[in-house]
């Protein structure tokens, strides 16, 4: 765009762009927005050219180590994506016509300190003559203003002519769409003018440099190339209702990222909980993940122990193998303990279905958060009347969400992250995690992009992942001479990745059972092959909800604030199960009790599914039972009657779930079986494998389990086995399956040129 004139007015502002000004109306509220250009080329004050610069991703805005969840505005930027695809679109010479992007569309957003923060109301309008044209303006502060050309009546003038000045001491353009091709301007734009150095983004030159460089370096391209006539149109957008002390632009940007992509391409399931506040369960989640990110958060696991960055839209378990838990099951927790609904936790015989009605789980959520202490009969917010016993999972006030999120991270929050940071499987996971983090060693450029990738930087992990496999394929498709080098720094950085693996197992072996030898390092493995399942997982976690059920049933002066300290003790009951005898000659080795591994195992469960949530449940309340784990939460309850009434329950559930298994099974071995001879022996086959595994690893004696063992209960459990093992058993198989002819190219096999 031709700039029109040259401000002849000093101007508080250094940072400006000129263009077609228009508003619409979306869920986020009013939007105004100029459409402007930004552009490559040679060094120029002229404000298409500067735009350029000014464009920033939100991971170069905020600091990573600070930002809260409930900040994040956009998916994670896929750099691979970016240096393989649309850095070659722009540069390369094409037969079918220039390179066109569709317009990126940016946020003018606050900010303070690198923290994001509010507006300043605007003052009044007033009539600004620069270069023989006269503007109306207002301006927030000093953070930004907006102009328009207006006639001789002080009209706005009908071409829309309009400037957004600002301040980027106080304001930032955020990229809220179109943030990988903005990424591509700016990768081009530092290389060329060797910028990369200081910025913000340096730590992601390595992906975008070499790349950049390689296709200037290329004479064919280059003899063809004006990058002057690189351009991109931008939509610059700002929110001007939501400026002063209860503006909340950055809230506003959130909802109208989500509102942008709702017809594109769906956001993985990891970003959606991450953006989305549209239910409440997403909100409760990221609560979680602040809480980890807090600095005094050392008796929690680290944030990095939790996988929440996967680009897959369909995740049913962490896929790297440093983490502990994922997003996903975060949000599972939630949902089961504070939305239930409650037949799951009160009654621990019932499968998890799809038939939930949202009525009763938002009345349970209203019961577990004590919603009636925390609002009045009616509560206003943003212009909306919302009564309190209709708060739900889609119908909340966003502008009191942080009340609601505050009485979930001081309760269920807080206990869910005890569960998953003390009981001693998880406790030893984190520690090995943090001993590998304290004792990384490398200074160089790939050991740091392995670094952020574990322990740091969102969507790393994946960039360098999707850069090898793509480096790879290319070796494999373009052998000799013809292979392109590749970018060593980003390859090396993935096999240091690969190479921690084995390391980290051996730290987790010794955190975990004492020992790094092989067998001890093979044990751990299977062991964690179960306990880092959504299965394992949930289970412990419907087991809390399910017992804090229990003691709300059995003691009248129940408090909400206990719940936390409940969760600690129950954390110690289970150490108590795990460590007994940890280590001490032949004794059985508790703390392998989940695993499918060892001889007589109490864990039949072919296919770890996020469903059989529930049978984990009866394990870990199995564990509880043991003499020593119940002195440690017995003041709880009122008695064990109670505790023990749900113990049997659990357990007939599964013997029934591990008959119907037996009976599959035989149905296939021995297919000229009757029903009656398959069900006989499915039962005597099945009672005889959960004996044993009670005796030898739960501390239950023979007589204990021959008293329980009646014809009443036998019957019940038939029962249950006939009536089917899932209501829902469509999930995706979390067994890790191994594909033997995968294996990586190392290193050097990508470099060779022969």
């Amino acid at each position: 765009m031709t700039v029109l004139f040259s401000s002849t007015v000093k101007s508080t502002f250094r940072d400006y762009i000129q263009g077609t000004w228009g508003t619409f109306s979306t869920p986020a509220g009013r939007v105004e927005y100029i459409m402007t250009k930004a552009r490559l080329g040679e060094e120029s004050p002229a404000p298409e050219r500067l735009l350029t610069q000014h464009l920033s991703p939100v991971r170069e805005v905020m600091d990573a180590d600070v930002l809260d969840f409930n900040q994040l505005l956009q998916r994670d930027l896929d750099d691979h994506r970016v240096a393989t695809g649309l850095i070659p679109y722009l540069l390369k010479n094409r037969a079918t016509g220039p390179a066109f992007f569709p317009p990126i569309m940016a946020v003018l957003l606050p900010f303070k300190e690198g923290s994001p923060s509010r507006f300043p109301a605007f003052g009044d309008a007033e009539i600004v003559e620069d270069q023989d044209l006269p503007w109306k303006q207002v301006q927030a502060g000093d953070a930004f203003a907006v102009r328009r050309v207006v006639d001789a009546q002080g009209e706005y003038h009908p071409v829309n002519l309009a400037q957004l000045r600002w301040n980027e001491h106080a304001s930032r353009l955020v990229v809220l769409d179109g943030q990988h091709r903005a990424m591509a301007l700016l990768a081009i734009d530092r290389t060329m003018s060797h910028k990369w150095r200081g910025s913000r983004g340096e730590k992601f030159r390595d992906f975008y440099e070499k790349q950049v460089q390689r296709y200037l370096a290329d004479e064919a391209i280059a003899s063809n190339m004006d990058l002057s006539n690189v351009e991109v149109p931008v939509t610059v957008c700002w929110f001007p209702d939501r400026v002063g002390e209860t503006g909340h632009a950055h809230e506003a940007a959130r909802t109208l990222f989500v509102d942008v992509n709702k017809e594109a391409k769906a956001p993985s399931e990891s970003r959606i909980i991450l953006l989305s506040d549209a239910e409440l369960v997403n909100v409760l989640t990221r609560s979680m993940l602040s809480d980890l990110r807090r600095p005094d958060n050392d008796d929690l696991m680290p944030l990095y122990a939790v996988e929440y960055d996967n680009p897959d839209i369909n995740t049913t378990r962490p896929a790297r193998w440093s983490v502990m838990t994922n997003i996903h099951l975060l949000k599972e927790a939630v949902n089961r303990c504070v939305f239930g609904p409650p037949k799951y936790l009160r009654d621990v015989t019932k499968k998890i279905s799809s038939r939930e009605g949202k009525p009763e789980r938002d009345a349970f959520m209203r019961q577990q958060l004590e919603v009636g202490k925390l609002f009045k009969a009616e509560v206003q917010d943003e212009g909306f009347t919302y009564r309190r016993d209709a708060i739900g999972n889609e119908s909340f006030p966003l502008g009191k969400a942080d009340i609601l999120s505050t009485r979930f991270s001081e309760t269920w929050g807080s206990s869910i992250l005890t569960l998953l940071s003390k009981v001693e499987p998880y406790a030893a996971h984190a520690r090995a995690l943090r001993r590998m983090e304290a004792g990384w060693s490398g200074v160089e450029i790939y050991a740091s992009l392995a670094r952020d990738a574990l322990f740091g930087g969102v969507g790393v992990y994946w960039t360098l992942k999707d850069s090898y496999e793509h480096y790879k394929e290319e070796s494999r498709n373009k052998p000799g001479a013809s292979r392109r080098k590749p970018d060593d720094d980003v390859l090396r950085a993935w096999e240091v990745i690969e190479e921690k693996e084995s390391a980290f197992e051996v730290f987790r072996a010794e955190e975990y059972l004492g020992s790094a030898a092989e067998d001890k390092r093979e044990a751990s493995k299977s062991a964690y092959l179960v306990l880092n399942t959504h299965a394992c997982q949930l289970g412990l976690a419907m087991t809390l909800g399910s017992l804090w059920e229990l003691r709300k049933s059995e003691v009248k002066r129940w408090k909400l604030d206990e719940l936390p300290a409940f969760a600690g003790a129950l954390a110690q009951g289970w150490n108590a199960f795990f460590l007994h005898d940890a280590g001490r000659g032949k004794a059985r080795d508790r703390r392998l009790a989940f695993s499918k591994t060892v001889s007589d195992p109490i864990n039949q469960i072919p296919k770890l599914e996020t469903a059989r949530a529930v049978y984990f449940r009866y394990f870990w309340l199995q564990a509880l039972a043991s003499p020593e784990s119940w002195n440690l939460v017995a003041e709880w309850f009122d008695g064990r009657e109670g505790f023990e009434k749900m113990l049997s329950d659990a357990r007939s559930m599964y013997l029934g779930f591990c008959i119907e298994e037996r009976k599959k099974a035989l149905k296939t071995s021995k297919p000229r079986q009757t029903d009656d001879q398959r069900r006989n022996e499915a039962e005597e086959l099945a009672t005889k494998t959960l004996r044993k595994a009670l005796v030898n690893w739960f501390f239950v004696t023979e007589a204990e389990f021959n008293g329980w063992l009646s014809p009443d209960t036998l019957a019940s459990a038939t029962q249950d086995a006939a009536e089917g093992v899932d209501e829902n058993d469509d999930s995706v198989d979390d067994d890790e399956a191994e594909d033997n002819d995968s294996r990586p190219l190392s290193y050097e096999e990508l470099l060779d040129d022969e």
